[in-house]
């Protein structure tokens, strides 16, 4: 099977034994990856995920499966909010930025990729937003409706049908999850509170948020064929989700369904969530409401082994704990029986991987994808022992730098 049927074998519990490696990024050191081994020909770019070019990427040199993001439609203010500088003492700099909010950041501290593709730094403080009440959204709300080709890359579509014709990546359509939608807006904390104070405002703005993102996604979906819906909906910490249960059956639960009607009615069987920390008092409502399957199931938040036995049925994906890369790490002493790299990745694929395999609708990855800390050897095992534990990924492209 190719990596898409592989894929879709799983989502059907049609794999049998048979794993499909999928890993959400690489945010990895590329440079020091390189001096370790990685040949000079395989090509890492910023994206950290797959980009379809003639070129051997990290993911067919490992022969690892990623997702293929649709080009993109933006799902916030059309027209943008006019940027501001508000204040820069050579330290913190104050603006306003194009979704109308006032930010603060430290000059030499702004979230960024470093030239080796690592991530530096910290995001930014959110102040102030232009949307705080009722009134503020019906100001503001010609910018969340219509114009819906105003927010679609005609470009990125010339060549949409590459997306569909390729077998090695698993293409999504992403969009944003209510939550996500309302943190970009409101900002985190105003996200968590204004569903219990101003029910009718978050009910409009979802409203918005839903038909515009259908509108604009049925061009995509007819030109790349997508093999699953990807939702993006960061709303839980270490401690538990931004959203109680209640809320979510009276304020978000509508949302899900609606879109997963509506991305099934144009061809696309498939719905993806991601969320980090610990989903575990949501993880049924979310499956009961049109999610298909969930990850990343970060060890240091959640037990994804209890719930994989809890719901059988569920398809899961992750799981697999990032960290092992670092076991002499002082956060992982008493973790693993050894400081050997090698020995706590043998530890971490026997916790996970003989109970996922049997069980099925499993496909492993690592909790939130190989990150700065991962060496290219140590990688290189990783992805290498997964065969020991059926992986049956099968890179079918060839390369004009190989």
């Amino acid at each position: 099977m190719t990596n898409r049927e592989l894929f879709h074998a799983t989502m059907n519990r049609e794999n049998g034994d048979k794993l499909l490696h999928f890993e959400l990024s690489f945010n990895v050191p590329y440079k020091k990856w390189y001096l370790e081994g990685l040949p000079k020909h395989v090509v890492f770019t910023v994206s950290t995920h797959p980009e379809l070019t003639e070129y051997e990427n990290f993911y067919d040199h490992f022969n690892v499966t990623g997702m293929l993001l649709c080009p993109r439609f933006d799902q916030y203010s059309i027209p943008k909010y006019e940027e501001k500088l508000i204040s820069d003492d050579g330290e913190v700099k104050i603006l306003i930025n194009e979704c109308g909010n006032t930010i603060k950041w430290l000059n030499d501290n702004y979230m960024f990729r470093d030239d080796d593709g690592s991530c530096k730094g910290s995001p930014p403080h959110e102040i102030d937003f232009a949307i705080k009440t009722l009134e503020d959204y019906e100001k503001n709300r010609f910018r969340f409706i219509g114009s819906i080709e105003e927010r679609i890359d005609i470009k990125e579509l010339e060549n949409a049908e590459a997306y569909a014709e390729q077998n090695d990546y698993i293409s999504m359509l992403v969009v944003h999850g209510p939550y996500a939608f309302l943190r970009e807006i409101l900002g985190t904390e105003n996200a968590m509170v204004m569903p219990y104070i101003e029910p009718d405002m978050i009910r409009m703005m979802l409203s918005d948020h839903l038909e515009t993102s259908k509108l604009a996604a049925v061009p995509i979906i007819e030109r790349c064929h997508p093999d699953a819906a990807f939702i993006w909906e960061d709303c839980c910490g270490s401690s538990g989700p931004f959203i109680s249960p209640s809320i979510f059956d009276e304020a978000f639960a509508w949302w899900y369904r609606e879109w997963k009607d509506f991305t099934l009615s144009m061809g696309v069987p498939w719905t993806i969530l991601d969320t980090d920390g610990d989903p575990t008092p949501l993880v049924t409502r979310w499956f009961k409401n049109g999610i298909d399957c969930m990850h990343p199931w970060e060890v240091n938040c959640v037990d994804m082994l209890k719930i994989a036995e809890e719901h059988p049925e569920y398809i899961l994906q992750g799981g697999i704990y990032k960290h092992i890369f670092e076991p002499g790490d002082v956060s992982q002493v008493g973790r693993f029986k050894s400081k050997n790299v090698y020995d706590a990745i043998d530890q971490e694929l026997e916790r996970v991987l003989p109970y996922m395999r049997k069980r099925g609708g499993y496909m492993p990855s690592l909790d939130h994808g190989a990150y700065w800390a991962v060496g290219y050897d140590a990688y290189r095992y990783y992805s290498e022992r997964l065969y020991d534990y059926g992986k049956s990924n099968h890179v079918t492209r060839s390369y004009k730098n190989k």
